[in-house]
């Protein structure tokens, strides 16, 4: 599993009618931190706050079962929360599924999507998982309860402090022309000079593929994920 920290955040606006906007703020993403205590009903014990933005998340997931429960109690664990979450479980042959049917039946907002099996990993099959999630998700979005502003295709690997959603709703609240917004990342804070991925091309014109979250409007006007 990666182990995600974060030293500074990068926030880019879609070229267009978007403008661009860098932030310094501290916000991590870190394997290693400790996640809330779960319950049942976990929009009752953490509360949503009506005022920002809504969003929903899509978690493309192949072969994810000895990480991705970390990730799902960072999500239940967010100040605010989603009001979905698709986690697609690409063809997974492990029991990637099965984890994800445990939480979804206790939180509603949480739903799996199951692809048939395939044999490999690939981008092409992330965007293909993000995709079938996102049609999904069309019949949501007329919905009062379910309509939302912001959608994030989040790794299924990766845990978060409490606050970073909130964080994020946040600037896209302050800049009504942010189109995607989200923040590099590290592997291991520890060894903050050993990295396989290529941070330098995470700058004000690069989202990090780890969490990428995007306005609704900013993702039709790209024509999709892709």
């Amino acid at each position: 599993m990666k182990e995600f920290s974060v030293n500074n955040d990068t926030l880019v606006a879609w070229p267009s009618k978007h403008v661009m906007i860098l932030s310094d703020h501290p916000s991590r993403i870190d394997s290693t931190v400790s996640c809330r205590t779960h319950f049942a009903g976990g929009l009752a014990e953490i509360g949503v706050r009506p005022s920002q933005l809504s969003y929903v998340l899509i978690t493309p997931a192949y072969n994810e079962a000895a990480v991705i429960e970390l990730t799902i109690r960072s999500v239940i664990a967010q100040t605010v929360l989603p009001r979905k979450w698709l986690i697609v479980s690409n063809g997974s042959a492990d029991n990637t599924s099965d984890i994800v049917r445990r939480y979804a039946a206790n939180y509603d907002w949480i739903e799996l999507v199951q692809l048939p099996e395939r044999r490999e990993r690939d981008f092409s099959g992330k965007a293909e998982a993000f995709n079938a999630g996102y049609s999904r998700l069309v019949t949501f979005g007329s919905q009062p309860t379910t309509s939302w502003d912001l959608i994030a295709n989040l790794d299924a690997d990766i845990t978060f402090e409490p606050e970073y959603f909130e964080y994020l709703l946040g600037k896209f609240s302050a800049n009504p022309q942010l189109g995607v917004a989200g923040t590099p990342f590290v592997e291991d804070h520890d060894r903050l000079d050993q990295h396989s991925y290529a941070h330098r091309f995470a700058n004000s014109v690069h989202v990090s593929g780890a969490c990428q979250m995007f306005r609704k409007e900013c993702l039709a006007e790209v024509g999709g994920y892709a």
